[in-house]
This record gives structure tokens, C-alpha cells and sequence, in this order.
């Protein structure tokens, strides 16, 4: 068993409130966890209106499918309407 964790790392240059922030949030949790079936939780950057580090988990038997699901994340991820994505990060556990 392979635990997998892609940080994503967004500015959100729009966002003129934590109420904004949390708009766009959901937006995109709800996309990226129905359509890819993962775990998606905000991690870092709570108290901030213009920045937000996510988590996104998921589990497999291989490396090689968590690799392709959390590319399919990341393009995911570059297309969110009010946010740019600064960086991201994979790690495995």
C-alpha cells in the first residue's frame, strides 16, 4: 500500500475576504474530490485571503497510478477559475 500527498500551493488574487477564499475553496474541493475520488483539506495559510496550501491524499497498490492521478489534479488545479497555482509537491508515505 502507497499513501500518496500532493500539496498545492495557490495565490488567489481576487479574493478580498476569508469569505471569498473559502467560495473558491469549496469550489474546487468539490471538483477535484468527486471527480478524482480523493481526500482534499486545506493545510496551511487559514487566517490569509489571498493564499491557501491544500492537501489532496489518496491510496493505491502502485506509485506509477498515484503519479498520473495527481497530474490529472494539477492540471485540474492550473484551470481554477480565481486561483493561480503558485507550486505543488508530491510526497509518499
Amino acid at each position: 500500500m502507497i499513501v500518496g500527498a500532493c500539496m498545492l500551493e495557490f495565490h488567489l488574487p481576487a479574493c478580498r475576504s476569508l469569505k471569498q477564499k473559502r467560495m473558491f475553496l469549496n469550489r474546487l474541493k468539490g471538483r477535484v474530490s468527486s471527480r478524482f475520488n480523493v481526500a482534499i483539506a486545506e493545510v496551511d495559510h487559514h487566517d490569509l485571503w489571498q493564499r491557501s496550501t491544500v492537501a489532496v491524499v489518496s491510496v493505491s497498490t502502485e506509485q506509477a497510478h498515484l503519479d498520473a492521478l495527481f497530474e490529472k489534479v494539477v492540471r485540474e488545479a492550473e484551470r481554477a477559475g480565481d486561483g493561480e497555482l503558485l507550486r505543488y509537491e508530491v510526497e509518499y508515505l
